[in-house]
């Protein structure tokens, strides 16, 4: 366990009133880590420094690792998060697919602070809380009235990570104004501060919406932006990430944002990656047929450094150092 003896552990109440803001576009993640296997693969590895999770309820009322429209599980919230924190050395980011679940596991999660401070861990809560592109009619996830005072209330110690709730088939090809407004108003309406946030963007619906990103950015101060792609999407080639960054480097914001995708190694995937590219609305259904052949159940061990690839994974490494200081204003 990566307890730090320069950092003592302190009173429950004063570590709920305090936040660690390491830069989650400066980890390197292991994306829906959601079975016993898959964890333990995660923690064995010397270069991961962030598990990203998800979470439903599972029949019997009780929140488990999965991800729709998987239903059952081996590995349960509590049993998670008790070994993560018996390892200690990577941060957490919990995204919650159903509801039901974000209670019930606060209250566990608030019961850890005193541990998840001393190891230095970082927590954010996920959840898509507002509808975004194809999804309008839909409803949000978790809505945001719901969902943030909940985590404002019992672990006021952990950082948000908000999405938009997104549909990959229908007429809109990018995030509008729109969008970003009503990130901006929530944070303002919760007093969400720009160091405890991160955006969550899916990377195909953000190529034509740069300018709408980058102004939400420059409107919620220190905020940041990981890019996504999801479950199912075909992987994205370097070129589009290439593009994303040379606007946002042109913009001065390169520092806040990240990439947590699945990125083209075939010559195959190159292929279809560029036919759903180059239209991106005309091409909705030729996008369902390259990706129906894809696995069903989402694949752990995404490794993707996150903005500078050329960072050592041992600069990533959770430590006290790491934390004094950092982003909170």
């Amino acid at each position: 366990m990566c307890v730090h003896p320069e950092c003592p552990v302190m009173r429950n109440a004063e570590v709920l009133r305090s936040k660690f803001h390491p830069r989650a576009s400066n980890q390197i993640w292991v994306h829906s880590c959601c079975s016993r296997q898959k964890l333990e693969a995660a923690l064995a590895d010397s270069a991961i420094t962030a598990v990203e999770s998800d979470i439903i309820m599972s029949r019997e009322g009780m929140p488990i690792m999965a991800h729709p429209p998987a239903t059952t599980s081996d590995l349960s919230f509590e049993e998670f998060l008790d070994t993560c924190i018996s390892d200690g050395c990577r941060h957490l980011k919990l995204d919650f697919k159903a509801g039901a679940a974000v209670e019930p596991c606060l209250n566990v999660l608030a019961k850890r602070a005193t541990e998840l401070r001393a190891n230095g861990q970082a927590v954010w809560l996920n959840a898509d809380v507002i509808c975004g592109p194809n999804a309008r009619k839909r409803g949000a996830t978790i809505p945001a009235h719901k969902f943030i005072p909940l985590c404002q209330r019992l672990c006021p110690f952990a950082l948000f990570s908000f999405g938009w709730r997104v549909a990959p088939f229908g007429p809109e090809e990018a995030y509008s104004h729109d969008d970003a407004y009503e990130m901006e108003r929530l944070c303002a309406e919760y007093g969400i501060r720009g160091s405890d946030v991160v955006f969550c963007a899916s990377v195909r619906l953000s190529e034509l919406a740069l300018p709408v990103l980058v102004n939400l950015l420059r409107n919620v101060p220190d905020s940041q932006i990981l890019f996504w792609t999801g479950f199912g999407e075909m992987p994205i080639r370097e070129a589009s990430v290439r593009s994303i960054r040379a606007a946002l480097a042109a913009a001065g914001l390169l520092d806040r944002i990240g990439f947590d995708v699945q990125l083209c190694k075939t010559a195959t995937q190159h292929a279809q990656s560029h036919v759903v590219d180059m239209s991106f609305f005309c091409s909705r259904w030729v996008r369902w047929v390259c990706c129906v052949n894809r696995p069903h159940r989402p694949q752990s061990g995404e490794c993707q450094p996150l903005v500078d690839g050329s960072c050592s994974p041992a600069a990533h490494q959770p430590t006290k150092a790491a934390f004094v200081g950092l982003e909170s204003v």
